[in-house]
């Protein structure tokens, strides 16, 4: 079975099969009692649980239910894509995924993604930005395409996702060297080096 995957579901709504969740619901259960279960189904975790394990059919299938979830109770809880989860997860594990790293060094690689994403300079979705030439990954490129993000890793991208945030919206440089507008902040490691996160050279783009 794949990593933590356990009765996270209302039991008749989601069944384990051969290491995946499989969406099934229980024909015999009465309308109630079906919507009562959807309703106490923690999608969140499926769809965290489902980036780790590299699940896309199910952690799509989750986010299409969480947002249904939302709408139908009315909640203020923010939709967020599978996807953007899953390559924000193996983007943040894949340049900051040594275990004794901070977690503030791992969220500001997440962050300077989602930053370019809202940034007028830059493409308008994660995947864009990732495979934007001379920028992240190339589309070709193996190792990013076999890439199954860490746990520490796509939790803290959910919690950015969800909002959270500690850069300025104008920090959309990350780079072993200090470049762009400035340095917003630096880390250092022994084995890695500095990492540096940069400002834009152009502010007023950002209202600053």
């Amino acid at each position: 079975m794949k990593k933590g995957i356990a009765t996270l579901i209302a039991v008749g709504l989601i069944v384990i099969g051969t290491g995946n969740l499989t969406h099934t619901y229980a024909a015999e259960l009465p309308m109630t009692e079906m919507q009562e279960a959807i309703d106490n189904t923690n999608y969140s975790e499926i769809m965290i649980i489902s980036a780790i394990n590299g699940d896309v059919a199910t952690g799509t299938q989750a986010e299409q239910d969480r947002n249904m979830k939302i709408d139908r109770q009315g909640l203020s809880y923010s939709k967020i894509k599978f996807n953007d989860l899953f390559l924000v997860s193996k983007i943040m594990t894949a340049e900051a995924g040594s275990y004794w790293l901070s977690d503030e060094w791992k969220m500001a690689v997440g962050e300077v993604l989602l930053n370019r994403v809202a940034s007028p300079e830059f493409p308008n979705t994660v995947e864009e930005c990732i495979y934007q030439p001379g920028q992240y990954y190339s589309k070709n490129s193996s190792y990013f395409k076999k890439l199954l993000p860490w746990e520490r890793e796509t939790r803290l991208a959910w919690r950015l996702l969800e909002g959270e945030r500690h850069l300025e919206p104008s920090v959309v440089f990350q780079a072993n060297f200090a470049q762009g507008g400035g340095t917003f902040k630096s880390f250092y490691d022994r084995y890695l080096g500095w990492t540096y996160f940069c400002y834009s050279t152009k502010p007023g783009l950002y209202g600053e």
